[in-house]
Parts: structure tokens; C-alpha cells; sequence
């Protein structure tokens, strides 16, 4: 918390007037989450094309949480970085930064890696608990990609997506491993940490599935923000398209008062509502929260978008998240297809 007003002062002194408007009120602002590249749905080699990214610049968007998978980056455990994947992050990282945005590089592995990594069947193991994939194995990751990024303080480091089903004890002292490890290059980048029940539970105070976090973990760094995801639908998962009434002033509640409390900050790495005039309420009242409680809440990326991505379809994961114009399978970012309503009411907020 106490590089606040710091980080805050530096991104002003990046941006400048010159560059392109974002909100005054959040730290980071609003964004969307780009999933369709390497990442862990669709295992596409298919990255975001300049048009799709410019569409997104041009509306406003601040914030670009870009979805990977480890296995893709760094196919072997302690060995270099796939120069082909690395060359596209950084043409992605670079195109956005160079707009003014800020961009959220996110390891997508909900605390496992595949052993059998394209091939059958999968054989996930638990990052830091299994004895093939240890703590030091996922440090040295970060390490590398934080030597690559650290010269670009657009850039954040979102260590690890919803973790879940793991010992918070274990899970804890692997991110402090990594936290120390990658201050320890000298990178003062601002660091996401996602807390152990899908990032759905805040889980760094009283989580009813594991050990609370918020005692345990600990940036030497002190530049760290609490990344939360809460969907609006009535599982607040993001896999129904029915919107509870209250659900939008209500889901966020007890992170603000903890993190208020603790002095922390918060980001909402994911969110999104389905296409209804119910959800679109809701929505509108998540907005609203989010612009009365900015002392806390840092920024928010829609989930999500692939702004020339390949899209994805499957039993559990609405393809109904996609904003963009015309839908996953249809992008048109010609201007000739309208907007997606929700992109229109994302636009009305902080």
C-alpha cells in the first residue's frame, strides 16, 4: 500500500495528457482480458491482431490482462523460454504499452501444470506440492519472464491464474519464493497475486477452503495488488447467464472491507455478465461500486475478449463472455458491426 501514491504519480508521468484518456479515478483503470492466444483454452498459436487491439485501445480500454499457458512459454522445467511464444508476447506487450495501456502478463494454470502437455491423457500436477514441479521450477519462470519485462513498468506480473484445491500453506510459500525471487532482478513491477479458491473467495482473510493468505504472503517489493474474480451470474462463475437481483452492489462488499481495512489493494482480474436486460442492471450497479469505492479497487478487466484471437466453445465456458463486435466466431472491427451492448455500459463506468 505504501506505493500507492507512488505508482500512481508514475503512471501519470507515463501517460502524460498527450496519450490516450483513461479513468482519473482508478489506478489502472478498465480493460479486458485477451484469452484466445496461447493460452489454456484454446491452445491456439493465433495472438491478437493489431486491429483488434487498436478497437479495444480506441474504446477506452486501459488494461489488458494477457491469458498464457506455462507449458506454451516454457515447455521445458528450468530450461529457456520458447523464443517463437516469447517473440509474440512481447509484439502484443509492446503494441499495447506503446498505446499507453497497461498489460497484465497472466500465467493461466490454475496452480497445475500438464506433464502430458499436448498429449493424452493430461497429467496435471500441483505446482509447489508435487515433487516433478516445484516451487523453484515455477520461480525460475518468473524470473525469466521479470529479466525480460522489467525495463517496462506498463507491464504487471499476474503470478498465477485461480489457483484452487491446494494446501495454502504450500501455496504461500511458493509465492514468496517467487515474489522474492523476482525482486531480487531488480524488478519493481507491480505484482497480481490471486488467492487460493478460484480468486472467488477474497481467501486472504477467513477463506473457508484453506489457510488464510494475508498473513503469510509478503512482496519485498511492497508494490503487490489482490486480484479478484466474481462473475455476476448466480453461481458467480461465469457459467450461467442468469443475473441474481443485488448481485452487482453486493459480490464486492467483503473484499472493499478487508482490503480497507488491511490497507491493501484490489483489482478484478474477471468479471462479466450475459446479454439481458437483468445482467445489464447488475452490471451497471457493479460499475457504480466500483466508482464509489476507488480508495481499494485499483481496476477491473472484462472476461473476455480475442480481438482477433481464435474464439472458444465448450460445454462449461459461455462463449457468450465475447464483446466483441459481430461475437468470437464473426470479429469485425471495421466499425460496419455495432457495438456489443455491455461493451456500451462498460464505457459509462470509472
Amino acid at each position: 500500500m505504501k506505493k500507492f501514491a507512488a505508482s500512481l504519480g508514475l503512471l501519470i508521468g507515463l501517460f502524460g495528457t498527450s496519450a490516450p484518456a483513461f479513468s482519473a479515478d482508478l489506478l489502472f483503470g478498465r480493460g479486458v482480458n485477451l484469452v484466445g492466444n496461447n493460452g489454456y483454452y484454446t491452445r491456439s498459436k493465433i495472438w491478437a491482431s493489431d486491429e483488434g487491439m487498436k478497437y479495444y485501445l480506441d474504446k477506452g480500454m486501459r488494461v489488458f490482462r494477457l491469458a498464457f499457458g506455462w507449458e506454451w512459454i516454457q515447455p521445458r522445467l528450468g530450461r529457456d523460454i520458447d523464443p517463437t511464444v516469447l517473440a509474440a508476447l512481447e509484439r502484443e506487450v509492446d503494441f499495447l504499452t506503446g498505446a499507453g495501456a497497461t498489460v497484465i502478463i497472466d500465467v493461466h494454470n490454475f496452480m497445475r501444470r500438464d506433464l502430458n502437455f499436448d498429449r493424452q491423457p493430461k497429467n496435471e500436477v500441483i505446482i509447489g506440492e508435487a515433487p516433478e514441479v516445484s516451487a523453484a521450477h515455477f520461480s525460475d519462470l518468473w524470473v525469466r519472464l521479470a529479466t525480460k519485462f522489467k525495463a517496462n513498468p506498463r507491464v504487471m506480473f499476474g503470478i498465477m491464474n485461480e489457483p484452487h484445491d491446494v494446501d495454502g500453506i504450500k501455496l504461500a510459500a511458493t509465492y514468496n519464493k517467487v515474489l522474492k525471487d523476482i525482486r531480487a532482478t531488480g524488478a519493481t513491477n507491480t505484482i497480481l497475486l490471486d488467492g487460493l479458491g478460484f480468486a472467488h473467495d477474497l481467501s486472504w482473510t477467513g477463506e473457508k477452503r484453506g489457510t488464510p493468505l494475508g498473513a503469510l504472503v509478503r512482496d519485498p517489493g511492497d508494490n503487490l495488488v489482490i486480484d479478484v474474480h466474481r462473475y455476476l451470474d448466480d453461481y458467480s462463475a461465469g457459467q450461467k447467464q442468469i443475473c441474481n437481483p443485488g448481485t452487482g452492489s453486493s459480490i464486492l462488499v467483503e473484499a472493499t472491507e478487508w482490503a480497507r481495512a488491511n490497507k491493501m489493494r484490489l483489482f478484478l482480474g474477471e468479471f462479466a455478465s450475459a446479454q439481458n436486460e437483468a445482467c445489464h442492471k447488475e452490471l451497471r450497479d457493479l460499475l457504480a461500486y466500483f466508482a464509489a469505492n476507488t480508495d481499494v479497487w485499483t481496476g477491473y478487466t472484462w472476461f473476455g475478449v480475442y480481438a482477433g484471437q481464435k474464439g472458444y466453445h465448450t460445454p462449461d465456458q459461455g462463449f457468450w463472455y465475447s464483446i466483441d463486435p459481430g461475437g468470437p466466431d464473426a470479429q469485425d472491427f471495421s466499425g460496419a458491426t455495432p457495438d456489443d451492448p455491455r461493451m456500451t455500459i462498460l464505457l459509462e463506468g470509472p
